[in-house]
């Protein structure tokens, strides 16, 4: 957890760093001009500059995707726009040498910036000790403190530039503690051949799982600049009782940010961080906070206090995006080694971090445009406080963050890995550092990983819609003995729709059902299966019964799908060979089985899956040849789990395992499973039945 709050940390300086020099510009701007926009977007020019030519400049566009590189002609000309019009014709049209002061202030807190960067730099590379680093910080520091200090005193003077250089003071200090305190430690990085690089970058960038997770950080990276910078542009835009309300403001950054990393650490203590659903939870309260506040804006009278309570909300949304971005990039660095089948990686770390340059580099020009035109549709009659910049301009400051945020929650409805595939592919790195292999679960990884892969999405909506419907007891949890080297086979009861839809719910393990083809294949006929079974007994539909049955038709097949189902063919010998060999496939690769072995057409003047209470339909035989095969594949022995779904007790209860033993009889060993298997079941059914009635009385 420790790891997950220092990379929380990291990501978000990312995009936090130059926000208290961009503060103090717009702060600088409203003493000597009374325009605060204008010092902000003055300083943005200057912030967006230095980060193009990181990100672009040198060997590092290398490791851009061909995209980023696509953008470089577009965006350096809307640089040079933007530049030309804040930093040249803007203060030429004031003719006022107040502007001019302002230009002298951004290259100079730019200058400071740029060179404690580069110091910090300098030790992570080695090539600095942590006392000169140290030093050299000082001197920057002083050094430009000093400038500004002269540059104050022979052009300001009195009050206001002792407020001035108090602000650049306090200003220097939050830069270098954030620069210092959260860098990374210094690790030698190998010698690495440029060929190589280019074969990883290569191999990286054909992999699925990763193109769509460079584009969701890209786009979460770039909203979180934009809505940061829009939102202090608001709160910054008035110097009365300044330092009090940016203190106010970053206080209720900290509790909504605690808060929600403290609700993160529950869940992961729970096992339930499941990345791409606290994604969406922390899409949704950043949508939210941005909503509200928009619509203050629009309706006004503007509230400080509200504008605190909106700032929080987007931070707590803020902090759970990035502390599942940074779990996921932990994972990004196993897909690569995965992509290149090799441990080693040269290239991948300049890959992300150029990668994150150009998503900052995104957020900041958008910013930049937005107050670029407040600058010039408004010209002179700049806006002088939130209250004029929400009445005139709000939609071109709001709605561009929005409109981001949107379409980072597509951008996570995308991406391929939930949390069952994340254990997959570690516990795959794990056993191929420790020079195992396992080709079932490399095949399935493959498939994910690689291959364009969606996860189930649209199957957690109408689970997390039914089970408020479905609440059932669990009983019995502690015979579920996991184990990804030798996974369970569930045995439940049928019970028309009944016992798939709440083991689906309930069992608390992930697991893959056994369903017969005639209901995951082809929609007709899972609608003629359907109707014989169920619908056709459902005499309230009258008419409407083969329709209904033709509806559930492409349903089923979609749903079972999304499921990865595995498909039984009955009476049909060699297809029932496929079904085995799927599914020891899925248990080499971990995964739990789930089999419905209730016979419907045992009683043929009564077909279905209705019975008698404490009674249960026979069981077909043949599931239990699955272990053999397991065995003869494998050398595990299988472990069947019989269960019991009662609908009236509302329970779901596990009994004990079987294990299969190889040195039976094949028969006799499968006669021993499937009466083994019918007795704990109608032992279960008849307790749950007795509990049912003594309830009724």
């Amino acid at each position: 957890m420790k790891q997950h709050r220092n990379q929380s940390r990291k990501w978000q300086l990312t995009a936090l760093h130059g926000l208290y020099a961009y503060l103090y510009c717009m702060m600088a701007s409203s003493i000597l001009a009374d325009m605060p926009i204008f010092g902000g977007a003055l300083f943005m020019c200057g912030q967006v500059a230095m980060v193009f030519v990181s990100a672009y400049a040198g060997t590092g566009r290398t490791y851009l995707s061909r995209q980023a590189k696509r953008w470089q002609a577009a965006l350096l000309t809307l640089l040079l726009m933007m530049n030309l019009l804040v930093v040249v014709l803007y203060p030429i049209a004031f003719s006022s040498p107040k502007t001019w002061l302002m230009l002298v202030l951004v290259l100079l807190m730019l200058l400071r910036d740029e060179g404690c960067r580069y110091l910090v730099n300098l030790r992570q590379s080695g090539r600095l000790t942590e006392k000169r680093l140290m030093q050299g910080v000082a001197a920057v520091q002083g050094a430009l403190l000093a400038a500004v200090a002269v540059t104050l005193w022979y052009n300001v003077g009195g009050e206001a530039g002792w407020q001035m250089l108090g602000g650049w003071a306090a200003c220097s200090v939050m830069e270098c503690y954030s620069l210092l305190r959260d860098r990374e430690p210094y690790h030698p990085s190998p010698a690495q051949d440029d060929e190589d690089a280019s074969r990883t970058v290569e191999s990286v960038r054909r992999t699925h799982a990763y193109t769509t997770y460079e584009t969701l950080s890209t786009l979460i990276i770039a909203a979180l600049v934009m809505t940061l910078i829009v939102m202090y542009t608001f709160l910054a835009a008035t110097a009365e009782q300044m330092l009090i309300r940016l203190m106010v403001a970053m206080g209720c950054m900290l509790f909504f940010r605690e808060a929600a990393e403290w609700l993160l650490q529950r869940r992961e203590r729970k096992k339930k961080a499941d990345p791409t659903n606290l994604l969406l939870a922390g899409l949704a309260l950043w949508i939210w906070g941005l909503t509200l506040f928009s619509d203050m804006l629009r309706q006004g009278p503007l509230s400080v206090i509200r504008m605190y309570v909106h700032l929080g909300l987007c931070s707590a949304g803020v902090t759970l995006c990035v502390a599942c971005l940074s779990r996921m990039e932990q994972v990004m660095a196993q897909v690569a080694r995965f992509a290149v089948r090799d441990d080693h990686t040269p290239g991948y770390d300049q890959l992300r971090s150029n990668q994150r340059k150009v998503a900052v580099l995104l957020g900041e020009m958008l910013a930049l445009v937005a107050l670029t035109v407040l600058c010039f549709v408004t010209g002179k009659d700049l806006p002088r406080d939130a209250a004029q910049i929400a009445s005139r301009f709000q939609p071109v400051m709001v709605l561009p963050a929005l409109l981001v945020v949107l379409a980072a929650v597509l951008a996570v409805l995308r991406f391929p890995l939930s949390s069952r595939w994340l254990g997959k592919l570690s516990r795959f790195m794990r056993l191929r550092e420790e020079g195992g292999e396992n080709p079932a679960l490399e095949k399935q990884l493959e498939s994910v990983v690689v291959k364009r892969h969606h996860q189930p999405f649209g199957t957690r909506i109408i689970i997390a819609l039914l089970r408020p419907f479905f609440r059932h007891e669990l009983k019995g949890t502690e015979n579920i003995r996991p184990d990804e080297n030798n996974p369970i086979v569930f045995l439940c009861n049928h019970g028309e729709i009944y016992g798939p839809v709440v083991c689906m719910l309930y069992i608390p393990v992930p697991i893959r059902p056994w369903v017969m083809s005639e209901l995951n294949i082809h929609k007709d006929e899972v609608a003629a299966y359907v109707y014989k079974h169920t619908i056709s007994r459902i005499t309230w539909l009258g008419p409407l019964r083969w329709p209904v049955a033709k509806l559930i038709g492409p349903v089923s097949v979609w749903c079972m799908n999304q499921l990865e189902s595995i498909s039984v063919f009955r009476n049909k010998p060699r297809e029932l060979m496929n079904t085995f060999r799927t599914s020891v496939e899925a248990m080499q690769a971990g995964d739990n089985l789930l089999i419905f072995p209730e016979n419907p057409d045992a009683d043929r003047d009564n077909p279905g899956y209705e019975h008698e209470k404490g009674s249960m339909g026979e069981l077909f035989r043949g599931f239990a040849m699955l272990a053999q095969v397991y065995y003869n594949r494998t050398g595990k022995r299988c472990r069947f789990l019989p269960m019991y779904a009662h609908k009236g007790m509302r329970t779901i209860s596990f009994g004990t395992e079987i294990v299969y033993d190889p040195d039976n009889d094949p028969m006799k060993e499968r006669d021993r499973i499937v009466d083994g298997a019918y007795g704990q079941m109608t032992a279960l059914a008849a307790r749950e039945d007795r509990l049912y009635t003594e309830k009724q009385v």
